[in-house]
């Protein structure tokens, strides 16, 4: 990989070089006005957009970007299917009509040529974008309703996946190429699986039990407790929460607590230990063990993600 030029967004859509990256939209008349900007004392500018890395496999190409701050990119589409990430920054997209608040670790899907536009804020927004080649998915048809439209994920495995791609896509060997494919695979399989809906609405105790699991995700649950806690057996408890949420109390709850230490050591200044700590983990050892097994990158790695200036 290598670092590329800047480049303003309109510059970059003119060019129109037919390798799937995102074009101008003409006729803008009926689409939906973007959100007024966040700072009312100065409009925002036209994005500068600079290409860190970019990768480029038999059916996957692999873009790293950074946004420069207080900037938007106008209502444009990506002719390929694409799978966008946050790394770092926070920011905006307009799509369909929906307003998505993209944070580090979110990912958005979406279908070809989808008109979106985005806005971003007060410090440059690095992100990975993956463009797929649409003969790739016809051998892979079980995949083919992630690309309808757009889906949207904020966390889990999906977004835990994404991370591990980017550090995949960062080293320059021969076996790269073949882990990024497969983690790509792995992370559609659990992007396909989120769209199968339960054959039965879950029950309100169930539903209560996960309510729990979110809002006290860093205390000291057990099966038990929690069992007890919305009246139903331990044994009841576990068979009917793997049933509906294809995965057991204690994968959800620690998934819980990765995503919420992924989004501290993107938001705050506090030590690897408090978020630690604050997450619910035994120690600081045993958090970074799980997160590099989560993400691909020990918590101080993610966290020290280069933010390289961005000209205006």
């Amino acid at each position: 990989m290598y670092p590329g030029k800047s480049e303003t967004h309109a510059e970059e859509c003119n060019r129109a070089d037919g390798n799937g990256r995102g074009r101008p939209v003409e006729n803008l008349e009926n689409l939906t006005p973007a959100l007024a900007p966040t700072r009312v004392d100065k409009e925002l500018k036209t994005s500068v957009r600079q290409q860190l890395n970019r990768l480029k496999l038999s059916a996957l190409t692999l873009t790293e970007t950074l946004q420069s701050p207080h900037s938007k990119t106008p209502a444009h589409i990506h002719d390929k299917p694409s799978i966008c990430v946050t790394l770092s920054g926070q920011g905006l997209e307009i799509i369909d009509g929906a307003r998505i608040i993209t944070l580090p670790g979110g990912v958005i899907v979406r279908a070809p040529r989808k008109i979106h536009s985005n806005e971003y804020g007060a410090v440059p927004t690095r992100s990975l974008m993956i463009e797929v080649e649409e003969n790739w998915l016809e051998t892979s048809r079980e995949f083919s309703r992630v690309f309808e439209s757009y889906r949207q994920f904020s966390d889990g495995p999906v977004s835990a996946l994404m991370l591990r791609i980017y550090r995949e896509s960062r080293i320059r060997d021969s076996v790269a190429p073949v882990i990024v494919e497969g983690l790509m695979l792995e992370m559609l399989g659990h992007a396909s699986r989120s769209l199968i809906k339960p054959p039965v609405r879950p029950p309100r105790w169930l539903m209560q039990a996960r309510d729990l699991l979110h809002a006290r995700f860093n205390d000291a649950l057990n099966l038990t407790e929690i069992a007890h806690i919305v009246g139903v057996h331990p044994t009841h408890l576990a068979r009917t929460f793997k049933k509906h949420y294809r995965t057991t109390v204690g994968e959800y709850l620690r998934q819980l607590r990765l995503d919420w230490a992924t989004r501290q050591l993107s938001q705050t200044q506090a030590s690897i230990a408090e978020i630690a700590s604050g997450a619910g983990f035994y120690d600081q050892s045993h958090f970074s063990h799980l997160f590099k097994q989560h993400t691909g990158f020990t918590p101080a790695e993610f966290r020290a993600f280069p933010k390289p200036p961005v000209k205006s």
